[in-house]
This record gives C-alpha cells, structure tokens and sequence, in this order.
C-alpha cells in the first residue's frame, strides 16, 4: 500500500470512528439532538461526510507534489493533534490554568498550521499545495482532537458533568447528560469548520512568507530573523494584557494579539530554513 492510500484509509477510518462516537452519543441520550441540537447534529455528519470525501481524493491521488504536500502536512497534523489532547487533558484536570497554559496550545496550533503551509512550499514550490497541506494538516489534527473529547466525555461523564454544571443550569434542559452530549455537537461543529478555515489562512501566510525569504537578499532575512521575536512579544504581551481586562474590553487587544504572534509563528520555519539553506534541496527532491 502507498503512502497516499495509508493516509486516505486513516482520515476515512477516523472520520468512520468519529461518526461512530457522535452516534453512540446521540443514540444514548436522545435529548442532545432535541430542538437546536437535530441542527448541530446534521452539520457535524455533512462536515465528517466531507472529511471522508478528502480522504477518498487522497487516496486517489497520483501527484507526486501533491502526495509530498498531503504527507507533511498529515506528519504535522499528527503533532497538533497531540498538542490538542494535552490541552483538553489540561483543562480537564487543571481547573484554574494559569495564563501560559491557556494560550501555550492555541499558540503551538498556530505555529503549527503556518509551518505545514511552509513546510510543503519548500517541497513544492507551490502556493496551492501548500494550502492543500495545511487542509491536511487541519483534517488529521480535528480527528484526532474529536476522537479523544468525544471519547473522554463519555467515559468521564461525571467529571465533564460536574465542569459543565453552571452551563447546564443557565441552559434550560432537564437532561444533564443530553446537555453533556449537545455541547459535544456544538463543539465538534466548531472545530470541524474552524481548523480547516484557520488552517488555509496559516498554512498560506507560512508559504507566502517562505516564498518572499527565498527571494530576499541575506540582509532583510537576518533583520526578519531579530524583528520576528519582537513581533511575537508584542502579541504576547497584548493577549496577556486582554486576559487581565474586562470581557467587554477585550476584542481589540485579543484580535491584535493572535495576529502578531500568528505572522511571527508562521515566520519561524522560513527563518530557519533560510538560515540553513535547505529550501532549494528540499523542493528538488519533493519534485523528483
């Protein structure tokens, strides 16, 4: 089996396993797909039947450049997926997380995503396979995410209960269990439409940048080289900033925040490739 099809029949299999979850969910406790929930329910399976189908083209793919694109963008998707479990463990134990453990995860993502769109531009040399490569990178990663917050919802049922009882209260519903199961839905929703969105945008900006260094005269790479953690402490410093303000205050500093931090992340693997000289190698033999 090639490598393109062991990584098809893993999305396809894992999106099977997640549809599986989500069902065993919903057959248990019939109240989660009551009123909205019968809505959120339909967008996870229309998202998870799209899942599958990217798994099928993978598949099916004959493309030497787009099979190198897929693959590394699945080998880092494999990584965000992993930093994904650790922060869902870490919340999930750790009640009051100090500020770097809330933003630490949702910064790694970021970085992540924009290396795999780097990452596959220094194989390929092109802006699309890079995009393509990041979707992978996104589709690996919120299978492997899903299957572990759905799995460890309800086999810890008590303890998800007991973190979501004040959300419970304010919601309405009777059933408690069926309010655990709705907040699976609406949370796989999210994940299933944001990875994939945030991912093109990253993975973008990552090979944009890539593209732009290797093109770049040694002295504009090394001034990015020393600008880059600046930019990346100012971002910091204003997330931190919105975490210690009012909720109602926090939208500017928040959006301003992840789009510095975001740009500097994505600026790490061209750098690194720039200053190692790896990036025309690289693309001879993703193309070979």
């Amino acid at each position: 089996m090639q490598r393109q099809q062991i990584l098809g029949s893993g999305i396809i299999l894992g999106t099977i396993l997640v549809l599986s979850l989500v069902a065993a969910g919903v057959m248990q406790h019939r109240a989660s797909a009551e009123g909205s929930g019968i809505g959120l329910l339909w967008t996870d399976v229309a998202w998870l039947v799209v899942y599958g189908f990217a798994g099928m083209i993978v598949w099916k793919q004959r493309s030497p450049s787009a099979i190198t694109a897929a693959m590394v963008g699945a080998q880092i998707g494999l990584i965000v997926g992993a930093v994904q479990i650790a922060n869902h463990l870490i919340e999930a134990f750790i009640p009051t997380r100090p500020f770097v453990l809330v933003i630490g995860p949702v910064l790694l993502t970021l970085g992540l995503l924009g290396t795999a769109g780097a990452a596959a531009w220094a194989r390929t040399g092109s802006l699309m396979l890079a995009v393509i490569s990041g979707v992978c990178s996104a589709i690996v990663a919120a299978l492997i995410t899903l299957w572990f917050a759905i799995s460890f919802n309800l086999l810890f049922a008590a303890r998800v209960d007991w973190k979501l009882r004040e959300a419970f209260a304010a919601s309405g519903m009777i059933d408690q269990a069926g309010f655990r199961v709705r907040n699976i839905l609406e949370a796989s929703s999210e994940i299933l439409v944001r990875m994939p969105l945030l991912a093109i945008c990253l993975a973008f900006a990552g090979a944009v940048i890539h593209a732009w260094m290797s093109e770049s005269r040694r002295a504009l790479v090394l001034a990015a080289r020393f600008l880059a953690p600046f930019v990346f402490a100012l971002g910091a410093a204003a997330l931190w900033h919105a975490d210690a303000i009012e909720r109602a205050a926090r939208p500017p500093f928040v959006l301003s925040g992840v789009l510095l931090t975001a740009v500097s992340l994505c600026a790490a693997y061209p750098i690194w490739s720039a200053f190692h000289g790896s990036t025309g190698k690289q693309r001879s033999a993703g193309n070979s």
